[in-house]
């Protein structure tokens, strides 16, 4: 049977009324030419049934004129197939609107040959049919103007997208209008194939979310334009040696200053002599952090000097929390400009400052809430004053980290490092030779207070924090309850030792306090620990009761720290 168009002609299909045409059947569809098609109204394609517009062939599709086509509603141009969409003509494709190609389903979306695409229609693009397009297209998009493209319609791209560019039209992107989580997303790969000039731009935000594996993926070049001190910690944590020899020295640093607790003894001592030459500041950004000055006389120093002293910092950093800056002077073979002892290995000179037994105590209990170590420390110091009104003498560094003052003006301490001694500055335990980072570790803590005076060694009646958990077992218990009391006078002989808990628990033995020793040093039964007596060949690390001894005087622990105090000798508290 013949269909109502048949003999038509395309001026009277135009006439036709909206409902005549709306009742056209696919077979009517069929039997049209393309003079007829390109004859009908915007009005009349609106109204054919998607099964009727369905049943055009390409060649008819591509019959239909311009300000029709133009004219379509978005909804319609959606009902279009694939096939039909591949059949467009490229003026046909210039001619949709934003809202007509906003509107295509996936697959006829991936249809459009977005060559043809203009500017204006591909700023028209909605993020969701940008994240639609197929990696071809979206290459296209971008080759043709990548980075004119919208932060909306840049956060619209894939994973895959982004990962499946081209080395040229992903440095023609916009990465600075990547989110985050995109940014985490792209592979080793596409990283790599960053610009410097792209690295160099990214947000704090979108740095913050770096992996390693990404950083180190990075050229030498585009390693030099990255902020550093925006990374996260275990990004730093994991930074190949090679991505730290690409470091400038401002970068050094920098990320010294702000992430040093992050990174490993190897990654420092990685770093050459010229990239730590003129580091000062080492530690954790909001944290305990240290400045270092050289002396003249480092410049005499074997390689690996200051490295061994960054690596010392930064796991002091690494361990100890206080929001505070110690100032140290650093020196080869002297010490304040004089001569370090003949057969010490190491020796310091701290600023000090005098408080009484209430204002330490005081101080101590304020900071008792950041872990059970220092909760239970403080809890073991009473009200009334054990000296009996003795004094009280604590550094400058220590007194600032309790909120006691302490001043600003000057170091805090004067280290020097014996020239006469043979030592290994990276923690290979070459034989012969001693561990330079636990010798320099040792004096650092010594300028953070950990030094014993029991009314002597800073003259008469004068104490120290230190002297408030140093207890003996032997011919000094309280004869009412028959538990240990304070060793506050010299004593001879390895008697005395480390307690938190009112001398319940011994953490580890003092050197006598009547001789020449360092009364706050452990003694021999205390072996590689910095704080016992050194041997060569041997690495010298901190333990878990040097960390509860820096906590007990009122350093607060990081998470690291905690976890080392959780592993002193048979403690259990936190």
């Amino acid at each position: 049977m013949t269909s109502i168009v048949a003999g038509l002609s395309a001026q009277q299909i135009s006439a036709l009324s909206v409902s005549t045409v709306a009742g056209f059947t696919s077979t009517d569809i069929g039997e049209m030419s393309a003079e007829q098609v390109a004859g009908l109204t915007a009005s009349q394609m609106n109204s054919l049934s998607m099964s009727a517009l369905q049943s055009m062939s390409a060649r008819q599709v591509s019959a239909i004129s311009y300000g029709t086509f133009m004219s379509l509603a978005g909804t319609q141009t959606a009902n279009f197939t694939s096939s039909q969409i591949t059949a467009l003509k490229p003026e046909q494709i210039k001619l949709m609107s934003s809202a007509q190609l906003n509107a295509l389903g996936t697959a006829d979306l991936q249809a459009v040959n977005v060559a043809y695409l203009t500017k204006n229609q591909i700023a028209g693009l909605s993020a969701g049919a940008i994240g639609n397009m197929t990696d071809a297209q979206i290459g296209s998009v971008i080759a043709s103007q990548g980075g004119a493209l919208s932060t909306p319609q840049v956060q619209g791209l894939t994973t895959s997208q982004l990962n499946n560019l081209t080395k040229d039209n992903l440095q023609r992107l916009n990465v600075t209008a990547l989110a985050a989580r995109q940014i985490a997303g792209l592979s080793a790969s596409t990283v790599a194939n960053l610009a410097a000039s792209q690295v160099g731009g990214l947000t704090q935000a979108q740095s913050a979310v770096l992996t390693a594996t990404q950083v180190n993926s990075m050229s030498p070049d585009s390693v030099k334009a990255l902020n550093l001190g925006t990374l996260n910690g275990t990004t730093v944590s994991g930074l190949a040696t090679t991505t730290l020899a690409s470091l400038s020295t401002s970068q050094t640093r920098s990320l010294l200053a702000t992430h040093a607790d992050k990174l490993s003894v190897d990654q420092i001592s990685s770093l050459s002599g010229t990239q730590v030459a003129t580091t000062s500041v080492v530690g954790a950004t909001n944290g305990l952090r240290f400045e270092l000055n050289w002396d003249a006389s480092v410049s005499d120093a074997p390689a690996g000097f200051r490295s061994a002293a960054i690596a010392a910092a930064a796991e002091l950093s690494a361990n100890l929390s206080n929001n505070t800056t110690v100032s140290l002077q650093l020196g080869y073979g002297e010490v304040h400009g004089s001569a370090i002892s003949p057969g010490a290995a190491a020796s310091t000179e701290s600023r000090m400052t005098g408080v009484t037994y209430s204002a330490l105590r005081g101080a101590l209990q304020a900071y008792s809430g950041n872990s059970s170590v220092q909760a239970t420390a403080a809890a073991s110091i009473g009200a009334s004053d054990p000296t009996s009104g003795g004094s009280f003498a604590v550094s400058t560094a220590q007194a600032r980290a309790l909120g006691l003052g302490g001043g600003s003006s000057g170091p805090d301490g004067y280290i020097g490092l014996s020239s006469a001694i043979p030592f290994e500055f990276n923690r290979t335990a070459a034989a012969g030779k001693f561990d330079a980072i636990g010798a320099f570790q040792h004096e650092m803590t010594e300028a953070m207070g950990r030094t014993g005076s029991v009314g002597a060694w800073f003259g008469a009646g004068v104490y120290t924090a230190l002297d408030l958990f140093r207890y003996t077992s032997t011919d000094n218990v309280n004869p009412q309850n028959g538990t240990p009391i304070r060793a506050l006078t010299q004593q001879s002989g390895d008697v005395a030792y480390f307690s938190i808990d009112g001398g319940a628990t011994n953490l580890g033995g003092f050197n006598a306090s009547d001789g020449s020793l360092d009364y706050g040093d452990w003694n021999g039964t205390m072996v590689n620990d910095p704080f016992g007596f050194s041997s060569p060949g041997v690495v010298e690390r901190m333990s878990g009761n040097d960390i509860a001894v820096m906590a007990a005087i009122g350093w607060n622990m990081t998470p690291t720290g905690v976890t080392a105090a959780q592993a002193a000798k048979a403690y259990a508290l936190v």
